[in-house]
């Protein structure tokens, strides 16, 4: 019986190390290999809406995030973030957007 739970014990750590050796190479956490943020800017003049960048929601996505993403990392408050993107999207709330989607994004800092 001793000898069993030699084996056991072994295997076990076999099992963790062959986990931890994984996790540290190849990651269990889904990532996007490649970003597919079209950056289709259509600059409109300043009496509409303002410039836009047309981009895919994906799993994760949030307005703000692709707001800063695009606007390179700068972004004004939220209020007018959701303000700007409801405009665009003719009224559409922020927190409605659906994965898959394609919406217009306003563009800040940098960009602009």
């Amino acid at each position: 019986m001793s000898m069993l739970k030699k084996i056991f014990a072994l295997f076990i750590v076999a099992l963790i190390s062959y986990s931890i050796y994984y996790d540290l190479h190849a990651g269990t956490i889904p990532t996007n290999a490649k970003e597919t943020t079209e950056k289709n800017v259509a600059i409109q003049p300043e009496t509409t809406h303002g410039p836009y960048v047309t981009a895919k929601v994906h799993s994760g996505d949030t307005v703000l995030t692709i707001v800063k993403k695009i606007s390179g990392g700068t972004a004004p408050s939220i209020e007018k973030v959701i303000r700007d993107f409801s405009k665009l999207n003719g009224g559409i709330a922020p927190e409605d957007i659906q994965i898959g989607q394609t919406y217009r994004f306003p563009i800040y800092g940098e960009s602009r």
